[in-house]
């Protein structure tokens, strides 16, 4: 049986984001509203940071975030959920490349070799 899933895209401001993402997790469990603290804080500041937010709310009471850069929707989004205890997340993201050519080799290279870079910061 499917999930129903409701969406909800997030406002540009940081606190009305936190106030809107509130409202929502009023509707869960206590346990659930306390271990999603930390994904709404993670929210509120990618919204600051000038992406969209989208929260993706399922009718078991667990909740994800779908994130991505309005100016550049083709890259796609990266999925945020979180774990039960609300602790640590699992971000997610999905690219297709097509790989047929040199070219597109390269760009896998690239793509892999940006996200683990960039992930990692400056070399010491």
């Amino acid at each position: 049986m499917a999930q129903r899933v409701y969406k909800t895209l997030l406002k540009p401001g940081p606190d009305d984001a936190w106030a809107q993402l509130e409202e929502l997790a009023l509707r869960y469990e206590p346990g659930e509203y306390a271990a999603g603290e930390r994904l709404r804080a993670v929210a509120a500041e990618l919204v600051g940071r000038g992406l969209e937010v989208t929260a993706v709310d399922y009718r078991d009471g667990s909740q994800e975030l779908e994130v991505v850069l309005a100016s550049a929707r083709r890259v796609g989004s990266v999925s945020v959920d979180r774990d039960g205890s609300g602790r640590g997340c699992q971000i997610s993201w999905e690219e297709c490349v097509n790989i047929a050519d040199e070219a597109g080799v390269r760009r896998a290279a690239d793509i892999v070799n940006a996200v683990l870079r960039g992930v990692a910061g400056p070399a010491r």
